[in-house]
């Protein structure tokens, strides 16, 4: 869907894109991390031809963005950081003014703004004045502009950035409906935690270049070797539950309640397995067991630490 090859952009005295590449299949839910400045917002204007690279390849569909920019445009859709709204329309006219902008035909054209409507919940409201929405209204609309023409690739540039919670959180369900309706998407935000809930794969950039991988691996904060923390509620003995810790080397509890205990474990799913297996062995009963590597918020501030400004 996506191929990104050693992208460079610069401005005057500065560089936007640094040799930065992506490859994203049609299938996934990406989500475009980093600090202001990092090049989230010009890698996203190149994708969506609005932006020509200094080098490198850039294709999306397995079309060149910049030889072949008008069936690259037929084929996404692009929702800016500010994005730009007709306050004196009226609704449905501003759905009408964009579905002419993108060429469609009837009756493609009117089943398409029918269908804009009921996505941002707008049906009843085509005679209201695109002024009277509220900012999560008025994001509601922009969206469903943008799927006018029902594009497979969608490029969102902090789509939630002043939005209430609940506008958050209708902006993340529709966005896992368009997912699990075959829409790929690449989504920059500053909120982690909505990018965590949706996206199958968070890349991380940083001075407009690709932040390796052994940069962002959970690591222990001593030796920077891999950890992972377990969760887990049992029945049983906090003798033998503690017996089993110090079983695991390195192993250290972080929380502990009643049949509850957060334990941190030097490496991966393979260690936490070996864990599982060894307090089943010991005859504990366990209720529930989670493991899982550090949250995004921690990668993010061990990522970009040296990068915060």
């Amino acid at each position: 869907m996506i191929e990104i090859d050693a992208l460079r952009k610069s401005y005057r005295k500065s560089r936007g894109l640094d040799g930065f590449s992506l490859h994203m299949e049609s299938n996934e839910l990406v989500g475009l991390v980093g600090t202001n400045g990092a090049g989230k917002t010009t890698l996203i204007k190149i994708l969506a031809t609005l932006l020509p690279a200094d080098s490198g390849s850039v294709r999306v569909s397995g079309h060149d963005v910049s030889l072949d920019a008008a069936y690259v445009r037929t084929s996404l859709g692009y929702l800016p950081d500010v994005g730009g709204i007709y306050q004196d329309m009226r609704i449905g006219e501003f759905l009408e003014f964009f579905a002419d902008a993108f060429r469609l035909k009837e009756p493609k054209r009117t089943a398409a703004i029918e269908r804009a409507l009921e996505r941002a919940g707008l049906a009843d409201r085509r005679e209201d004045f695109v002024e009277h929405l509220s900012l999560g209204w008025k994001q509601r609309l922009l969206l469903a502009k943008i799927l006018l023409h029902e594009p497979r690739l969608l490029l969102l540039d902090e789509p939630a950035t002043g939005l209430d919670p609940l506008a958050r959180i209708h902006l993340r369900e529709q966005l896992k409906r368009l997912h699990a309706e075959g829409v790929a998407i690449l989504i920059s935000s500053h909120i982690l935690s909505d990018l965590e809930d949706i996206c199958t794969r968070i890349v991380f950039i940083a001075d407009g270049k690709n932040v390796e991988e052994a940069q962002i691996a959970p690591a222990d904060t001593k030796n920077h070797s891999p950890v992972i923390r377990c969760e887990l509620e049992f029945v049983g003995t906090n003798e033998v539950v503690d017996r089993a810790i110090a079983g695991q080397s390195g192993a250290r509890v972080l929380e502990r309640k009643d049949g509850f205990l957060l334990v941190e474990l030097p490496g991966s799913s393979k260690e936490a397995s070996a864990f599982l297996q060894t307090l089943l062995t010991a005859g504990i009963t366990i209720l529930h067991f989670d493991a899982r590597g550090p949250g995004l918020e921690e990668r993010y501030r061990r990522a970009f630490g040296e990068h915060t400004r």
